[in-house]
């Protein structure tokens, strides 16, 4: 099983006390915590730069399938959450793991790792996460593009034991982050 210390773990849920119960339950397994986020648009503005995504299916009466939808493309892990019959979630979302409410911290750690070890990374499927992020990080697309090829180039220059390294996602994005402070005049020119 995958450990979870280090993965970030986006929660979405509108249940302030299922919320933090699972904030918790993630915490105790040394994960850092993305929210949690009540509405859709919360969740979707911070899904991409998440490890794994804990889904509650409604989100203050919006269905949260746009953003599976979305977390399917790039690659995420997610979990469903929900009090809800799960037999209500769309057939194209059958292999999704499912939690239901309320669950102890062993179910949702357990499930969480599961969920991550079905969904080893890639350069190649995280590239097209870095791609997003750059592009709310830049407005310019070709500053943006750019700002990926820094990253990559910074990733390439590192001294870092790769099978050090918990999430390979993770560890690209601080990359982007310190590309974009050290490279920024590079990228407009």
């Amino acid at each position: 099983m995958r450990q979870l210390a280090g993965k970030r773990i986006l929660i979405a849920e509108d249940d302030h006390l299922n919320a933090w119960m699972l904030a918790d339950h993630f915490r105790s397994a040394q994960a850092d915590i993305l929210g949690p986020y009540p509405t859709l648009e919360a969740a979707e503005s911070h899904a991409f730069g998440a490890d794994l995504a804990v889904l509650d299916v409604n989100l203050r009466g919006k269905q949260v399938f746009p953003l599976a939808d979305s977390l399917l493309r790039v690659r995420v892990p997610f979990v469903f959450y929900s009090g809800i019959d799960m037999s209500q979630i769309p057939a194209r979302f059958a292999e999704v793991p499912r939690l239901g409410k309320p669950c102890s911290a062993l179910e949702a750690v357990g499930l969480a790792e599961a969920a991550m070890d079905r969904h080893d990374v890639t350069v190649d499927e995280v590239l097209p996460r870095l791609r997003i992020s750059a592009r709310l990080m830049v407005a310019d697309p070709l500053a943006a593009d750019r700002l990926v090829e820094a990253t990559l180039m910074l990733a390439l220059e590192e001294d870092t034991d790769l099978s050090c390294v918990t999430s390979l996602a993770g560890w690209l994005h601080q990359l982007m982050g310190r590309a974009l402070t050290d490279r920024a005049h590079h990228l407009f020119n």
